[in-house]
């Protein structure tokens, strides 16, 4: 592992080769992360101590280190990806539907939108292009000249998915962008896309959808399987001990009744119910008008059949996506694994994984991890299974 250093330019400073074991963890919805161990002197305190940069070749991803501590000769830092620094920005956003009821002027950051477009505004809005607050709004401004990230800007931002409602709340950047992606499968980084002493550095920001390389997808199948060596201390459970494949939803003195598949309404043994009391109501469509004042009103539309319908349609999935059966299917990459993290396959990418019993699971790629110690030099994925 070349570990080097990055002065506050991101130029290459100082090349690190004396250490006792560093874990370098990147991930896919989420900071990464670095644990370094050194000899405790003073040459390696001054040089790695906290608000330095830390690179690895190979990578565009960089660690901020932040924490320092010596014990028995030997000084451990650790550190997050530059993405752990957006908790250093605030979500602040204007309330647009100012009432007696509601008079703050600050609300949550809400948008209809692809969740990675929706992360990617977000993040632009606050530490790229912040903008001074006008009119009635001018009293709950920050200082934004000095909230944006310099020579940050915006890379790939990925544009699938249907369009939902996101809100993310006043709060800590990065952890609320952190919720969102860990919702919807998106991925996001911000690393450095260059740097030169003559044309100064670049940061970029991103989000990315990783390829399904399952059976489903059309990419090349990434398939591991214990007989071929692929997967080791495989884990495997199947259950049909909450299993449902009927509800009937009970609403407003009627029942309707909802299938896991529609087409084919099982019987006998074969029917498993679920009656649930579906609770609330449904919305109708939102819209806003402006008052004589200027000021934005939000309305509501009384909820039509279609909504009715739709809300107890949801109601139903809900319950079945809580009473599944389990199929679930765990393990690890083998180290003699002929597909290669970096290769065939990268962050973010689904690949299947299949049990002793034949059964196929999903499985997303999480983390990538490279660690060295005194027994060698290792980096290996983290698999999480996709329900």
């Amino acid at each position: 592992m070349d570990l080097y250093t990055l002065n506050p330019f991101f130029l290459p400073e100082r090349t690190i080769d004396d250490f006792v074991s560093v874990v370098w963890t990147e991930r896919y919805s989420a900071a990464g992360d670095v644990r370094l161990i050194v000899p405790a002197t003073y040459d390696m305190v001054q040089t790695l101590k906290e608000g330095t940069f830390l690179a690895q070749r190979g990578t565009k991803e960089v660690m901020l280190l932040e924490t320092q501590s010596i014990e028995n000769g030997l000084l451990t830092v650790v550190g997050s990806s530059l993405l752990d620094f957006l908790d250093e920005r605030a979500v602040w956003s204007k309330n647009p539907f100012i009432t007696e009821n509601n008079p703050s002027k600050i609300l949550d950051y809400t948008e209809t939108g692809k969740p990675g477009q929706v992360i990617a505004n977000v993040v632009s809005a606050m530490v790229i292009s912040p903008a001074d607050f006008t009119g009635v709004y001018t009293n709950v401004n920050l200082e934004w000249g000095l909230e944006d990230i310099q020579h940050l800007s915006l890379g790939p931002v990925d544009t699938s998915g249907s369009d939902v409602r996101i809100s993310i709340p006043v709060g800590p950047l990065y952890s609320g962008i952190k919720t969102v992606a860990e919702q919807y499968g998106v991925g996001m980084s911000l690393y450095l896309e260059s740097a030169d002493p003559v044309t100064g550095y670049s940061l970029k920001f991103t989000t990315y959808q990783g390829v399904d390389r399952t059976s489903d997808g059309e990419a090349e199948l990434i398939r591991l399987v214990p007989d071929m060596d692929t997967l080791s201390d495989v884990k495997e459970l199947r259950s049909i001990a909450e299993y449902k494949n009927v509800v009937y939803v009970y609403y407003q003195d009627e029942v309707s009744v909802h299938y896991e598949d529609p087409d084919n309404p099982p019987e006998g043994f074969n029917r498993r119910i679920l009656v649930t009391n579906a609770e609330g109501a449904p919305v109708g469509r939102k819209g806003t008008y402006t008052n004589p004042w200027g000021f934005e009103r939000e309305y509501t539309e009384l909820p039509t059949a279609a909504d009715f319908a739709a809300f107890r349609a949801q109601n139903a999935r809900d319950a079945l996506a809580n009473h599944n059966y389990i199929r679930a299917i765990d393990g690890q990459t083998s180290p003699t694994n002929e597909f290669q993290f970096g290769v065939d396959y990268f962050l973010g990418d689904l690949i299947e994984l299949e049990g002793l019993t034949g059964n196929l699971g999903k499985a997303r790629i999480t983390e990538f991890i490279r660690t060295r110690d005194e027994s060698g030099e290792k980096s290996y994925p983290t698999i999480s299974v996709v329900s």
